[in-house]
């Protein structure tokens, strides 16, 4: 548990460094301004509608992907870049151990930052509405998408020199493009699986209601089905970034 702990807090740190951390707010909470430069002579229910388009269409399905993504493949490939997963590794510790610790600290370490940018929207909302509750279902929705991308993201930067690119490939052609014109992969797309948690939550204006189903597709809202998926997809990461780390025991650096 003490190894556990000790990794996490390790990569979680650096994956927080100032700069990455400012940058990618700047990413996040890019909603905040636009919102405001949207709401003067609008009334209070526009401005929430306005919210959550603009929380749908670019906060889950650009922003707080990319941010996301780009935190997730840095927990490990910055590690085989610079040459010092050998160090890593050295310690007597669990393969497995150390690729949950790695998971979760990329979790949280996207949590910390995507929240940060929620939070920004979510107080100049608040402030304009006076509905104060308006980010919650956000706030849940970009939990599971940490959760998501840690998941789906930490083995490839293991694996790929340029997994950030590949990511960002994944991103436009199977969750933006594939996914809206092939309807039988849209369950396994985390856009709408982040999406259906939001959805589940929020306050849907009947202005919104078009564009959340056009997101979500054949995918029904749910945050329970949201959380089953991404809690599988995190197991199934764990344990092939164990096997894959084991096995860069047996080759050299």
């Amino acid at each position: 548990m003490r190894a556990y702990i000790t990794i996490t807090r390790s990569v979680m740190g650096r994956l927080l460094g100032l700069r990455r951390s400012i940058g990618l707010f700047l990413l996040t909470g890019s909603i905040a301004p636009i919102l405001l430069v949207l709401a003067p002579g609008r009334s209070a229910e526009r401005v929430a509608a306005s919210y959550n388009d603009i929380t749908v269409g670019l906060g889950m399905s650009i922003l707080f992907p990319v941010a996301a993504l780009i935190v997730s493949t840095a927990a490990l490939g910055e590690e085989r870049k610079s040459h010092t997963l050998p160090f890593l590794l050295l310690k007597p510790v669990s393969r497995w151990v150390t690729a949950l610790a790695v998971v979760t600290a990329a979790a949280l370490a996207s949590f910390v930052i995507l929240e940060a940018g929620v939070l920004a929207s979510w107080i100049a909302a608040g402030a304009v509405t006076g509905e104060w509750s308006i980010g919650i279902s956000t706030t849940v929705a970009v939990a599971v998408q940490s959760v998501a991308s840690a998941a789906l993201f930490v083995p490839l930067g293991l694996v790929l020199g340029r997994a950030a690119l590949v990511g960002l490939g994944y991103l436009m052609i199977w969750e933006l493009i594939l996914g809206d014109v092939i309807e039988g992969i849209q369950a396994s797309s985390i856009q709408r699986i982040v999406v259906s948690a939001w959805a589940d939550l929020a306050t849907i204006t009947p202005d919104n209601l078009d564009t959340v189903n056009e997101v979500l597709g054949r995918v029904e809202a749910g945050v329970g089905g949201a959380v089953a998926k991404v809690t599988a997809l995190a197991i199934i990461s764990v344990a092939v970034t164990g096997l894959l780390l084991r096995h860069r025991d047996l080759i050299p650096e």
